[in-house]
């Protein structure tokens, strides 16, 4: 299994690209850019993850058509076993190519997706009651919505599911523009993996623009399956190429 350190090392990777990207086009952002750099964390009291990637649209992110999204993700979690009566630390990396078709039409952006999709995981202690130890190969079909049915409105919704595990997530949010260029609102999210579970209900800030970055942040309480709670923090950056 891949080793923690090497995660973060790869993430910082990702994310120091993001910013170059946004740096190297700061004098002037697309009209109809072909790549979507993105990347960002969700981290609480017992546990921390990590994700980057981007979307590829040949003909435009502004147009309908054929669109491929690359997602690498992982970090760490801590969860209570029942077979074992103890704490069980959990590390999982996740590699993802989804080719897909995306449609824009009055405020409205669908994006759909499918393809292969490689999870390791690694536990320790070793935790019988588990489903997920090792490596898998398998499936993974995602869908990314927005709605913007106004310049003062924003609904998204978006989520994934893997065939290993299952393991997947979900993830709706709303929002006013309360400022000139970010919206705020309220959020619920869901993330599930094997026989572990959480729950996320908060408020979140979207579409805060700082030269050619976007920023979105989300903040409040998680629930897990085996009764831990605690405050979360997501925070999230793309741009635009």
């Amino acid at each position: 299994m891949v080793a923690l350190k090497e995660i973060v090392a790869a993430f910082a990777v990702a994310i120091a690209t993001v910013f170059a990207i946004g740096d190297t086009a700061a004098a002037g952002e697309p009209q109809n850019p072909e790549f979507l750099l993105f990347s960002g964390t969700d981290l609480w009291r017992y546990g921390d993850f990590l994700y980057g990637g981007l979307l590829w649209s040949p003909a435009g992110l502004n147009k309908d058509g054929f669109t491929l999204k690359m997602l690498l993700d992982g970090g760490r979690y801590t969860y209570t076993s029942g077979a074992l009566a103890r704490d069980i630390d959990g590390a999982t990396m996740s590699v993802a190519a989804m080719p897909g078709w995306r449609v824009t039409d009055n405020g409205l952006t669908v994006s759909v997706f499918a393809g292969p999709v490689l999870q390791g995981f690694r536990l320790v202690p070793s935790d019988p009651g588990s489903r997920l130890h090792g490596f898998y190969a398998g499936i993974e079909a995602a869908a990314d919505i927005w709605y913007q049915p106004s310049a003062r409105m924003m609904a998204a919704l978006n989520g994934a599911i893997g065939s290993i595990g299952p393991t997947g997530y979900v993830r709706a949010a709303f929002g006013a523009r309360l400022f000139p260029s970010a919206f705020v609102g309220p959020e619920i999210g869901e993330f599930w993996s094997g026989d572990f579970d959480e729950l996320e209900v908060g408020a979140q800030m979207t579409g805060l623009r700082v030269r050619t970055l976007e920023w979105s942040l989300g903040t409040g309480l998680a629930l897990t399956s085996d009764q831990r709670y605690g405050p979360y923090l997501r925070l999230g950056v793309d741009t635009r190429d």
